[in-house]
């Protein structure tokens, strides 16, 4: 994580995924921002709060971006609550009028765009995250997907 110096690291991945996943993708975005790189992610349920948890706890908002498919009011209550505390937040309100599949596929593009770096955690059959991680990987970018089945 320390050896080529701060990168930025984007953290995609299922909504569906247990505790225990949850837990070790916070514990994997916290030391990510304590040893100075900076995560990005987006803002559903699962993967991607668990990593906004993560971050938070670090304590260094400035290493901290959130990216919403949609715009904020499209978002989950639980989700809404849990971004109170993230000060770079970007939204897509553009994508409002589309289904959340396809705004997220555009919304996954976009943070690939501002990274250097892919971890995803998702199912082999999770189109969404899946199709991420071979743009990624046609954008050269270092990728690690971890499998949860």
């Amino acid at each position: 994580i320390q050896s080529q110096g701060p990168q930025k690291y984007c953290v995609l991945g299922t909504r569906h995924c247990s505790f225990l996943h949850q837990t070790i993708i916070e514990l994997l975005a916290y030391a990510l921002v304590l040893s100075g790189n900076h995560v990005y992610t987006s803002g559903a349920a699962g993967t991607h709060s668990a990593a906004i948890k993560g971050g938070l706890r670090a304590e260094r908002p400035d290493l901290l971006t959130v990216v919403l498919p949609q715009s904020m009011d499209k978002q989950p209550p639980e989700i809404q609550e849990l971004l109170k505390d993230v000060t770079d937040i970007i939204t897509m309100p553009q994508n409002d009028e589309m289904s959340l599949d396809l705004a997220s596929r555009i919304c996954n593009s976009y943070l690939l765009s501002q990274t250097d770096q892919l971890i995803s955690f998702a199912f082999h059959d999770s189109s969404t995250v899946n199709e991420a991680t071979a743009e990624a990987k046609k954008l050269d970018m270092l990728v690690t997907a971890l499998y949860l089945d």
